[in-house]
């Protein structure tokens, strides 16, 4: 991969640490505070406002970036941020002020009352605008304001959370999700600020871009089904289990899940590269298929360390979420493969994108999402989270089948099949066994064979990503 691969690798990577770190400090000591039900409906909250920012975004978002590298003009890139986000933004507002008097007049049962509908609509149109300033932010590569707003947002949601539990009397809820809200405005206001002049307005020249809103919208309608599908189907464990069992069950649940944001370090860092820097290399060479093949082959490396080392460990990383959630252990292995999966996929989909096929996402993201409804309901009622975990990270292998399969349909990368069979095989079993019971001789002998495995199957890349790590640190240090 290429050296400027590596260098955003570490600038947003070391923000993604800090990001961590902050989360070590601070996640122990609110779930300590904060009863499992509370962080239940918390989690639900926001589960709620992801599935609406991904649904209201239109697939736009998408658009944004499959078109961005079209013009290096700075009139064209404002024109296409500005056609791409007035859409959501005026759909968004109307219905998220409808749904706010549907509620307020109690039309139908609902979760959560009139003040935290409140909230929740205006923290879902911050995510929105803050999806794509964000994007903008990533498609111009600016790794260290990208990591400086992923420190900015945890630390003034943790400030803010501190102070409201302090200096007022409202529930812990209100306190959570004002923090949260408060914590996304200020980031907002701060990356539009610093790409002022990508958010000019005033170098807004329909005219002479070339891109309709038809062509526009025909790209990115696919989006609407299968990023909403999506989003349902990462959703659906928790749906499941607020249907099927208890608030605190849904915030242990949610507490393994704080577990697996070790894999933040890897999964948002590459993934925030990865996307715009794939489609930008395609857009100048599309023949090097070997610049996708090598970048699946180190992400698959680094994403089975990390997750197969976690699952060993976690009755010692447990800990960390207080007495009321040592159930959690159980739990973490099978959501492991939620960030893996997801992560190695984005680098086998890419066809789909570039050859624009998106129609194709919304199949996968169906058939995946069907198939995680039907095991949550058989799961679930069995052996309850444990269950949907499960059912959650068999759903994510079948998600990477489908997308590797239908994107090489249209744009065929060899990403040595075999091998990343073998090595997921060994990690269901070794995560089923997990899932079941603490660590002891044969998760040893486990994990240790598919260490080994990995190594044998990924020796001749594991050694040359040594090398290029090590030449990169070096880089790193003269600049």
């Amino acid at each position: 991969m290429k050296n400027s691969i590596i260098k955003q690798f570490f600038v947003i990577g070391a923000g993604t640490i800090i990001n961590m770190l902050l989360g070590v400090i601070t996640v122990p000591i609110i779930t300590r505070i904060v009863s499992p039900d509370i962080n239940g409906q918390f989690s639900l909250f926001d589960t709620y406002a992801n599935i609406a920012v991904m649904v209201l975004c239109l697939g736009l978002d998408q658009a944004l970036v499959r078109y961005y590298y079209k013009s290096d003009e700075q009139k064209y890139k404002t024109t296409l941020l500005y056609k791409c986000l007035l859409l959501p933004i005026i759909i968004s507002l109307f219905l998220l002020i409808t749904f706010t008097f549907l509620v307020k007049y109690k039309v139908f049962n609902y979760d959560f009352g009139t003040s935290i509908t409140v909230i929740l609509c205006f923290y879902i149109l911050a995510q929105l605008i803050y999806r794509f300033s964000l994007l903008v932010i990533r498609l111009e590569s600016h790794s260290k304001l990208y990591s400086f707003l992923s420190i900015i947002i945890k630390i003034s949601y943790i400030a803010c959370f501190f102070l409201l539990l302090y200096t007022s009397k409202i529930d812990y809820l209100k306190i959570l999700t004002i923090s949260i809200t408060v914590s996304v405005l200020i980031s907002l206001v701060l990356s539009i600020f610093f790409e002022k002049n990508i958010w000019n307005l005033n170098q807004i020249d329909e005219e002479k871009f070339k891109i309709s809103t038809k062509e526009l919208l025909k790209y990115s309608v696919p989006f609407i089904f299968s990023m909403g599908i999506a989003t349902l189907f990462d959703a659906v464990d928790k749906l499941s289990l607020d249907y099927f069992s208890t608030y605190t069950e849904i915030g242990i649940y949610t507490g393994a899940i704080y577990l697996t944001n070790v894999f933040a370090i890897i999964q948002t860092t590459f993934n925030t590269i990865w996307s715009p820097m794939s489609i930008e290399h395609y857009e100048k060479d599309n023949s090097d298929k070997k610049f996708f093949e090598d970048a699946n082959q180190y992400i698959t490396i680094i994403m089975f360390f990390f997750g197969l080392s976690l699952i060993l460990f976690k009755d010692i990383f447990v800990y960390f979420l207080g007495e009321s959630y040592r159930e959690a252990a159980f739990i973490l292995p099978f959501l492991l493969f939620r960030p893996i999966m997801y992560t190695i996929s984005e680098t086998t989909v890419c066809g789909l994108f570039f050859m624009k096929k998106t129609w194709h996402t919304v199949i996968i993201a169906a058939v995946s999402c069907l198939f995680n409804i039907v095991f949550n309901i058989i799961l679930i009622p069995t052996i309850g989270p444990k269950g949907a975990a499960i059912s959650t990270g068999l759903s994510y292998c079948l998600f990477f089948i489908l997308r590797t399969h239908y994107s090489n349909k249209f744009y065929h990368i060899d990403i040595k099949p075999l091998k990343i069979t073998i090595i997921t095989v060994l990690m269901i079993v070794f995560a089923l066994y997990n899932t079941f019971n603490k660590i002891d001789l044969i998760s040893i002998v486990l994990y240790i064979s598919c260490m080994l495995t990995v190594l044998i199957l990924y020796k001749g890349h594991i050694i040359k990503g040594l090398k290029i790590i090590k030449e990169n640190i070096n880089l790193i240090k003269k600049y």
